[in-house]
């Protein structure tokens, strides 16, 4: 009875680290989403722009020739002048699985030719600049699967 009992506890273990191995955690590009309170929680996701990324569910490779003509084409986002606003990004719910570690992500205003660095904190939060007018903000995000290139309409009132 004890020999059994061993062989069935063996069995039970070996058919649990067989499931958690075979596991994929491997997921697809992000979703990037800029998020803000004032007073009435905001959050609009960006659209993917150019995209380099490979993953066991899959490689995705997605090349936008005019940056700034697509963000413009983009649904417009208001801001208020120095507002300060999150980007928050999710993992990819069709095919599972945890989101990456590590990613290096920038932020910047695009407009009349000129490219604004946008300072992020360790949150991802940062401030829109006092200057109004309509820009296209450009988000990179990088990270050992591939780099994922996100845009938004952002108008500053």
């Amino acid at each position: 009875m004890n020999v059994c009992l061993k062989f069935l506890t063996v069995l039970f273990l070996a058919f649990t680290l067989t499931g958690c191995i075979g596991e994929d955690y491997d997921v697809g590009v992000p979703t990037a989403h800029l998020s803000l309170d004032d007073g009435n929680f905001f959050s609009k996701q960006l659209a993917e722009a150019n995209i380099s990324w490979s993953s066991s569910s899959g490689d995705v490779q997605q090349t936008i020739a005019d940056i700034r003509e697509f963000g413009l084409s983009q649904d417009e986002i208001r801001v208020s002048a120095n507002q300060k606003v999150f980007l928050d990004f999710k993992e990819n719910e069709e095919n599972g699985g945890d989101i990456w570690t590590d990613p290096e992500i920038t932020a910047s205003l695009l407009k009349d030719g000129q490219k604004i660095e946008l300072k992020m904190d360790d949150s991802r939060e940062f401030r829109f600049p006092t200057n109004k007018g309509n820009y296209v903000l450009v988000v990179e995000y990088i990270t050992s699967s591939g780099s994922a290139q996100y845009v938004g309409n952002v108008l500053i009132q």
